[in-house]
């Protein structure tokens, strides 16, 4: 059944349970006085005396399925048993502390989506969290890439989606025939869903302190918005491809003080494919990446920042450590943007040979002396050595305990928290210095429904975190 909600819905959900309860005492009392004549032939054809609709939410939880809009929340829990449409010119809020409960299975018909023709507003706090996931006996380690619901998916209308201080959890069930976004040719029936996917150039995405983890492919796809991804979390995107953030032409914006973990192939990925306007214009900046790229099972892709296709943007202070390449600017024929493509100011580390011998890759363009591209050389300004050099000194993470044919095999999988804590830099990492701050975000700030979101300028240590 699809209802629409809106700022009366927990009222409704409150009537339909005080309706429930009123039905289970008219049961009570007529099973007793059915007893008292010997007649128990209501409960031989009625075996489930819990009649009436939302007999499989569990208690505590509001039933949510159909047309949304309006407000959920705050402190509430929503159980989401089918498909949510947001339509054109509506929008939905989810406030501070509300949950929602996918009530997924990983297969076509039966993993919901969050489908998106207007706009969609994540307001958790730091406080109070918004979550968008599974229930806890699906969150295993088993279960990382099991992709048990369909993603947050934008259609071409979709004007805004804002996240802030939300986690999104276990998205990427197979698409279904009729979905949007197999309709407008992003993917095929039956191919893993992106955890979040906008298609509109005029529309604004917000990523503000929050986290995507554990995802069957994409995290983040964007083939159109006006952008700002900050101070947010990335672990476990993609099973054997698939990146944290990957944007295509139509997306312009600022990509900053994020952390990613163990992506199968890059952390931020820009392409000037699918025609749209505006170029792709992105800067990376301040970002840390780490035991990413290993599990792309198509040759030479590796993982941490990639830029090819006509895409073009400045990339400067990024700390990429134990990946599979450094930087990446596709060769010809498919090179980025190169007359308006400025980098430099990476620091690199590696614990094996793969990984010091990618930190600028040989199938790019950085100091690669290609044909018509001999001036593309290794930045002075890059932080590289020898195995085991140049260690940046995180006060909560080993570098040491990494191995490439692990990640390969999936035999370090496994969940991941506190990235923020864990990544710090100690007082005495050599990262604390030399990141290049004589540039600007593309956009000074972002304003969407009110809100405004200063950007951050660049800073002079490396990644994204200063020192503990």
């Amino acid at each position: 059944m699809r209802y629409k909600i809106n700022i009366h819905n927990q009222f409704n959900s409150i009537m339909r349970n005080m309706k429930r309860k009123l039905n289970f005492i008219y049961i009570g009392v007529l099973a007793l006085l059915l007893a008292s004549c010997g007649d128990n032939s209501f409960f031989e054809d009625n075996d489930d005396p819990n009649l009436g609709e939302e007999t499989n939410v569990p208690e505590g939880f509001i039933g949510l399925e159909g047309e949304v809009s309006g407000t959920l929340g705050p402190d509430q829990q929503y159980w989401v048993t089918g498909d949510l449409f947001i339509r054109e010119g509506e929008s939905l809020t989810l406030l501070e502390g509300t949950t929602l409960i996918m009530d997924g299975n990983g297969r076509p018909g039966g993993s919901p989506e969050i489908n998106v023709a207007g706009s969609l507003y994540s307001y958790g706090t730091a406080e109070k969290p918004n979550y968008i996931g599974v229930e806890e006996s699906k969150r295993s380690v088993a279960n990382i890439f099991r992709g048990f619901w369909g993603g947050v998916i934008g259609t071409d209308t979709a004007k805004d989606m804002v996240f802030e201080y939300t986690s999104i959890e276990f998205a990427g069930a197979p698409a279904e025939a009729g979905s949007s976004i197999v309709a407008e040719g992003e993917i095929d029936e039956g191919e893993p869903r992106y955890a979040v996917y906008m298609v509109n150039p005029e529309g604004n995405f917000i990523m503000w302190h929050s986290r995507i983890a554990y995802t069957k492919d994409d995290a983040i796809r964007l083939n159109g918005a006006k952008t700002l991804i900050a101070y947010s979390e990335f672990a476990f995107n993609g099973e054997t491809g698939g990146e944290s953030v990957n944007t295509k032409s139509g997306v312009v914006g600022d990509f900053c003080y994020n952390i990613f973990y163990g992506i199968a192939t890059n952390g931020l990925k820009a392409a000037n494919s699918k025609g749209r306007q505006p170029q792709c214009n992105n800067n990376y900046y301040n970002n840390t990446i780490v035991n990413s790229g290993w599990r792309r099972s198509q040759a030479g892709r590796g993982g941490s920042l990639n830029y090819e296709n006509g895409a073009r943007g400045e990339v400067f202070n990024n700390l990429v450590v134990d990946s599979r390449y450094g930087l990446r600017l596709f060769p010809p024929d498919d090179e980025p943007d190169m007359p308006n493509m400025r980098w430099g100011n990476h620091y690199y580390y590696g614990n094996n040979a793969e990984s010091v011998e990618g930190f600028h890759p040989e199938n790019g363009l950085i100091g690669m002396n290609v044909p018509g591209y001999e001036d593309v050389i290794i930045p002075s300004s890059d932080v590289f050595g020898g195995i085991g050099e140049n260690d940046p000194l995180f006060v909560d993470y080993n570098v040491g305990s990494f191995t490439p044919a692990n990640f390969r095999a999936l035999n370090d999988v496994g969940f991941i928290t506190n990235m923020f804590e864990k990544f710090k830099l100690s007082p005495e990492s050599p990262a604390l210095t030399g990141g290049n701050t004589a540039f600007s975000p593309i956009f000074s700030s972002y304003e969407v429904n009110g809100k405004t979101y200063t950007t951050p300028l660049p800073s002079e240590f490396m990644g994204a975190l200063g020192a503990n």
